[in-house]
């Protein structure tokens, strides 16, 4: 997953949009019917070629419709512009969002029920928790995931065998290495330094390694043990010197290790394809992500982008049908072509990794495959301001004050926010 999760604390004014929808006049009898898709992908690459093809076989199948992509800017895309049209009213009829933003979206009322859409072979085919995720307390499913993004620890095999040292299995391994491993010109380790949804999602994982969360049965658990535990492991690493703390780009840039920058670095498998293929002359190793001990559960979180369908569109079938084409074809063959061709992630659909071995089952995406994927836990959605007191509360612990100040500060906000939203 990329730092394009960051996104997420933009969407706040969404809240009250549960009745805008799109102002366009109701198209004549015996004109198509017109629907906008928005995406950030950029034009003419691995992505955009993919929903081309797709809406030339839909509109061929389908005359009387005609569908406009739109490759917004990712800036502009993850700013103001998809906001403020549902502010407007002139949302797109499909759009894709993250489990950060999802939340903001289903508060307002924008996505369309897509249970419909799912064929009982299909609905089976997808990951339970992949579903879980995107369905509400009504059992209405409102997106369509479509690919994973699984964290782990990557690494230089080079380097690491220099020092004689052993691929990481604990987080004191992982603070020894990252330690030994730190020059002035290397950084030992890199994650996610600066706030933001995609810190957040870094955290996730190892919180669950120990069974806990940041909020736990609805109340707040920020002053935890665990919490303050992940916050100290994470401080140690910048106090000590060996965390990157100004990457020469966004820490989930996979680049990072590519270029020789860091040694170790915790981002996600999306960074697979430009390693198999930018850095192919790099020895890099992968590995689940360093546990508080070896006895704790092997955990990893999962991001990545689902597409929705406007309810208040004037077409929302027609929209749903072309969303379902993608992604809920029954052989699957569509969403292959997405996550192996288009780009590489883990597809939520059981049949699609274990039907592509020539993806799934060479070089890195192999030692993935075989030690990471399956122990995966989606992405966490939250509300903006339920991210912005967790972002703050990891800052604060790594550069302002104590941990444990930074966790009770944290829990008596979240405390306040948990009980006004009853």
């Amino acid at each position: 997953m990329k730092k394009l999760l960051l996104g997420c604390l933009i969407f706040i004014g969404l809240s009250g949009l549960g009745g805008c929808g799109k102002n366009n006049k109701v198209a004549e009898s015996d004109e198509k019917i017109k629907l906008e898709f928005w995406n950030f992908w950029s034009k003419d690459g691995g992505e955009d070629k993919f929903f081309k093809a797709r809406i030339k076989d839909f509109e061929k199948k389908n005359p009387n419709v005609k569908i406009t992509q739109s490759n917004i800017p990712v800036d502009d895309y993850m700013g103001t512009k998809l906001a403020t049209a549902f502010t407007s009213g002139t949302g797109p009829d499909i759009f894709v969002a993250s489990p950060g933003t999802i939340g903001n979206f289903i508060n307002a009322g924008i996505p369309y029920p897509m249970e419909d859409y799912f064929s009982d072979e299909v609905r089976k085919d997808y990951s339970k928790a992949s579903l879980e995720a995107v369905t509400d307390k009504d059992g209405h499913i409102l997106a369509v995931p479509t690919e994973q993004d699984l964290v782990a620890l990557f690494y230089d095999k080079d380097l690491l065998a220099e020092k004689n040292i052993t691929p990481p299995e604990t987080w004191n391994e992982m603070v020894d290495a990252a330690k030994q491993l730190t020059t002035d010109k290397r950084a030992g380790i890199t994650f996610e330094v600066t706030k933001g949804a995609f810190q957040n999602f870094l955290l996730m994982p190892f919180l669950w390694q120990q069974n806990s969360n940041f909020i736990v049965d609805g109340k707040a658990n920020l002053d935890s043990p665990e919490v303050i535990k992940v916050l100290k492991l994470w401080k140690t690493m910048i106090d000590n010197g060996s965390a990157n703390l100004k990457p020469s780009r966004g820490a989930g840039d996979v680049g990072i290790l590519g270029d020789d920058e860091t040694a170790l670095w915790i981002g996600g498998t999306v960074g697979i394809r430009a390693l198999n293929d930018e850095f192919k002359d790099r020895n890099i190793g992968v590995v689940p992500l360093p546990k508080p001990d070896k006895s704790a559960k092997d955990v990893t979180v999962a991001g990545g982008w689902s597409f929705v369908v406007n309810s208040k569109s004037e077409h929302p079938k027609e929209a749903a049908k072309f969303v379902q084409s993608m992604f809920l074809d029954k052989d699957g063959k569509n969403s292959t072509k997405w996550n192996t061709e288009a780009k590489f992630s883990y597809s939520p659909r059981k049949s699609v990794v274990e039907g592509a071995p020539k993806a799934y089952q060479q070089n890195l995406a192999k030692e993935v495959t075989d030690q990471i994927y399956g122990t995966e836990v989606p992405e966490l959605t939250m509300s903006p301001e339920e991210s912005d007191i967790i972002g703050d509360m990891i800052q604060n612990a790594l550069f302002s004050t104590t941990p444990e100040k930074a966790a009770t500060d944290a829990q008596k906000k979240m405390e306040i926010l948990l009980q006004s939203e009853k």
